[in-house]
């Protein structure tokens, strides 16, 4: 019996290859993540909130809600969806403005993700 290729789905050619750098970057997304995640215990250790527990309230949502902003942002990188891209693009725009490390970084990313085969993977 001769093994005969199974014929592609209908409506493309198959799942797209996911490439290596946009893999790097939902990666990266999601260390900044767990990152933000720890900067409220970082500031608890520092700023006893005993004080004004109002600020360590503030403190703990704020970061929070950063954190899983770029949770969902890493998701949407790593399952190829465009408004990731998108985000990713503005993200990196406005890093563009820690000079100079976060300057040189934010290019990077930005002529990453404007690559031909970058753009076809999330369209």
């Amino acid at each position: 019996m001769e093994y005969q290729q199974p014929p592609p789905p209908p409506g493309g050619q198959g799942p797209k290859a996911r490439p290596t750098g946009v893999t790097i970057l939902a990666v990266l997304y999601i260390i900044q993540g767990l990152v933000y995640i720890t900067m409220p215990v970082m500031f608890t250790a520092i700023m006893p909130f005993e004080i004004f527990p109002e600020v360590g309230i503030v403190c703990w949502a704020v970061f929070g809600i950063i954190a899983l902003l770029y949770f969902v942002i890493a998701f949407g990188l790593w399952k190829g969806m465009g408004w990731a891209r998108m985000v990713a693009i503005i993200f990196a725009i406005i890093g563009l403005l820690g000079f100079p490390i976060g300057t040189i970084i934010s290019i990077v990313i930005l002529v990453y993700l404007f690559k031909d085969d970058v753009k076809a993977y999330f369209e």
